[in-house]
């Protein structure tokens, strides 16, 4: 049975569900939306927006425009201390990695 890329990334995106509520989060998932934010995870003292990606093979300048996309939606608008943006990708047969997006860095976080 082949899989669709719609399948791939819901796949992807289940997973970012499970992890998150394993470590307490309210999770909100948005499917098919093709916004910026997939999955958004609430605490009570930190909300996380999760942009999910795929590959087989990882190169970092293959998620520029991602990153410019979710810098410009932090300058966009005034989110304060409230929320974290982060970009997991999943590498296949490696898992995730992770990283952390501000309005001006990007810095990877342990997975």
């Amino acid at each position: 049975m082949v899989r669709t890329n719609y399948q791939r990334g819901y796949e992807i995106e289940r997973k970012i569900v499970h992890e998150l509520t394993g470590r307490g989060y309210l999770v909100l998932r948005s499917a098919g939306s093709h916004s910026k934010i997939d999955v958004l995870g609430v605490k009570k003292e930190r909300i996380v927006a999760v942009q999910s990606k795929r590959t087989k093979r990882f190169l970092m300048s293959s998620y520029q425009k991602e990153i410019a996309e979710i810098q410009a939606l932090i300058n966009d608008y005034d989110f304060g201390d409230v929320m974290d943006f982060e970009l997991w990708v999943w590498i296949d047969r490696k898992g995730f990695r992770k990283w952390k997006v501000t309005a001006d860095n990007v810095k990877e976080v342990a997975s």
